[in-house]
C-alpha cells in the first residue's frame, strides 16, 4: 500500500495518474477508481501522461493520441463511484468480477481513500480512516498486487516546505498501515518557478 500526501490542489489525483501511466508502458493492467473526477477527465489525464501532450491539447490532437497508445501492450480500468458512495467492499466485489473474467490485476488506483465510506460501524473517523486503510491493504494482499492511494494534509501543510508524516490530516495511523509514504508540496515561490518536492 503506497501513500501520496499533499496539500489540496498540489497534485494528488495527477501523481496516482503518473504512477498509472508509467505501469501501462511497463505493460501493466491498472484499474483506477475515482471517487472525486469524472472518468473521462481521469481518461484525459492518463492520455496527457502516456502522450507527453498538454491537457488543452487532447481534444485537438486525438489522432496523434491514438497513434501513440493504440500498440500499448498495458491495459486501463477507469471505475467511478461517487463520493462516499463506495466502500472497500465495492471495490472488492469489482475486481472479483475482473477476476472471473480472467483480467489479471498488476495496480490498483484508489483515488482517494478518505472518501470511501467505512465497511465497520466505527463512529470516530480517525478509526473509520484506519480501518479503510487496513481493508485497502487486505485488498492488495489477497489480489497481489500494489494499491495507491492519496491522503490530504492538514492545515500545516498548506505552506509547508517539506510535509512529514506530522502534516497528514485526520488519521496519523494511516503512516503506520502504509508501506510507502510520499509527499508533494508546492510553496508559493515553487508555484511561480513551476516545480515541487517530492519527500520519502
Amino acid at each position: 500500500l503506497g501513500v501520496v500526501i499533499a496539500p489540496t490542489g498540489v497534485g494528488k489525483s495527477m501523481a496516482l495518474v503518473h504512477l498509472g501511466a508509467m505501469a501501462i508502458k511497463e505493460e501493466k493492467t491498472v484499474v483506477h477508481y475515482t471517487l472525486e473526477l469524472q472518468d473521462t477527465v481521469v481518461g484525459c489525464r492518463y492520455d496527457s501522461c502516456i502522450t507527453g501532450l498538454g491537457l488543452m491539447e487532447i481534444f485537438s490532437k486525438k489522432d496523434e493520441v491514438y497513434e501513440e497508445i493504440k500498440d500499448l501492450k498495458g491495459k486501463l480500468i477507469i471505475k467511478e463511484y461517487p463520493t462516499k458512495s463506495a466502500s472497500t467492499a465495492t471495490i472488492h466485489n469489482h475486481l472479483e468480477k475482473l477476476r472471473q473474467r480472467d483480467i489479471s490485476i498488476d495496480m490498483i488506483i484508489v483515488d482517494y481513500a478518505d472518501l470511501l465510506c467505512s465497511k465497520s460501524n466505527i463512529s470516530e473517523k480517525r478509526h473509520q480512516l484506519e480501518s479503510i486503510y487496513e481493508e485497502l491493504r487486505g485488498i492488495a494482499k489477497e489480489f497481489e498486487c500494489s494499491i495507491w492511494t492519496a491522503s490530504q494534509t492538514n492545515r500545516s501543510g498548506l505552506n509547508a516546505e517539506v510535509i512529514t508524516m506530522e502534516q497528514i490530516s485526520e488519521a496519523f495511523n494511516k503512516c503506520f498501515v502504509a508501506d510507502f509514504i510520499f509527499s508533494i508540496s508546492r510553496t508559493i515561490k515553487d508555484k511561480s518557478t513551476n516545480t515541487g518536492r517530492m519527500f520519502i
